[in-house]
């Protein structure tokens, strides 16, 4: 049991021991786990052979058995085909009379996106080194759930795939891809972006392993899931952390603060709470009151002096921040006088931000779910 992750310096045999020890440790000392064997109905195939399996038996005699598969390395591409192969190998195991109470994906890392795969194409369980660990089955009922890290701790020199988002070129495909129309290729969505083609193809073979977008045979995108797509960018960008944040108080409240912006002549970009109701249509009332004002500046002290902010610690009512990159000006858009980040962006800020600002997120996307295509869960 050693042809996945020899490289990595994990077999098999280890991960799923490591499984089966993460699990005895987590359900109570009535109940009892051990390895399995499962007689192989005749005429299988052998490509659908799980790699391992394990029986729980309740206190009161009830088992099930569960069924692994493991991988040195999984991606979220990867989740349909071993869901899929896992689940020929359960219908063959109970067509031979044996019942399979759940399946499981085990591997030295399952990062959040793989997991919410795992989740949609109804894999019960998944496993991993650094602590995440899912469990759930029917009879006897048992439900395990516990995090562990959300970044890898396994790195593989030869491995020179990209692995994050961050950083102002990786913002700037994020961020077409959420506006521009598909299909779209490398090369025109690297010059509509206007970043190299080599960083689009690399921003673009991560997001494909990520599940987010659809690809053709030719490589273009066809297909981009924009919700999951910000949600993997917010992983890597941070609003507080990926610009330069200075908090201030305008001590005249929100309503001079805007009224003063109307008449800047330096860029200025609004985010946040008060880009989310621009976005929200006539009638709707935002999850939450506005009770500050999020802005992108070109010249942030000059603007502070303009408008009367004074640099604060505590009480601020406006955040200023000079951005990341001018990509939040080019992607803004213009309403009733006043210049909004891009919705992306805008989603971005507000998934990363303070509080309750993720369910002024959740509404956004949900109005945006409604008039773009893409935004749907």
């Amino acid at each position: 049991m050693s042809r996945n992750g020899v490289e990595r310096g994990t077999t098999e045999a280890e991960l799923i021991w490591s499984a089966l020890l993460a699990i005895r440790s987590a359900l109570p000392s009535t109940w009892t786990i051990e390895p399995g064997v499962l007689t192989i109905q005749a005429g299988l195939r052998r490509a659908y052979k799980p790699d391992g399996q394990f029986v729980i038996t309740a206190p009161d005699g009830s088992k099930a058995t569960v069924l692994l598969e493991c991988k040195a390395v999984v991606v979220p591409r990867d989740v349909a085909g071993i869901a899929e192969q896992l689940k020929q190998y359960a219908k063959a195991a109970e067509e031979g009379g044996v019942k399979i109470g759940g399946l499981m994906l085990v591997a030295p890392f399952v990062s959040p996106t793989t997991r919410a795969q795992a989740e949609q194409h109804h894999l019960m369980g998944w496993f991993d080194l650094t602590g995440n660990l899912r469990l759930r089955v029917e009879q006897p009922a048992v439900f395990l759930d516990r995090a562990g890290a959300d970044r890898s701790g396994f790195r593989d020199p030869a491995d020179r795939l990209l692995k994050s988002l961050r950083g102002p070129a990786a913002a700037k495909v994020v961020l077409e891809l959420c506006e521009t129309s598909v299909p779209v290729g490398v090369r025109d969505l690297a010059a509509r972006a206007q970043v190299g083609a080599a960083t689009s193809a690399r921003v673009l073979e991560l997001l494909d392993r990520e599940a987010v977008i659809t690809r053709g045979e030719d490589g273009a995108v066809t297909a981009v899931r924009k919700r999951a797509l910000v949600d993997r960018w917010s992983r890597d960008y941070k609003v507080l952390a990926s610009n330069e944040v200075i908090a201030t108080l305008d001590p005249r409240g929100l309503s001079h603060a805007l009224a003063m912006l109307r008449d800047e002549d330096s860029r200025v970009v609004l985010t946040g709470s008060a880009a989310a109701r621009a976005y929200l249509p006539q009638g709707l009332t935002a999850v939450s009151p506005l009770v500050s004002l999020s802005l992108y500046a070109e010249d942030p002290i000059g603007l502070m002096d303009r408008l009367g902010l004074k640099s604060v610690e505590r009480g601020m009512n406006v955040l200023v921040m000079r951005p990341y990159d001018d990509v939040v000006y080019v992607r803004s858009r213009r309403v009733e006088g006043l210049d909004y980040a891009a919705p992306a962006q805008v989603v971005a800020d507000l998934l990363t931000g303070p509080g309750r600002s993720t369910e002024e997120a959740e509404q956004l996307m949900t109005v945006l779910d409604t008039s773009e295509a893409g935004w749907k869960e």
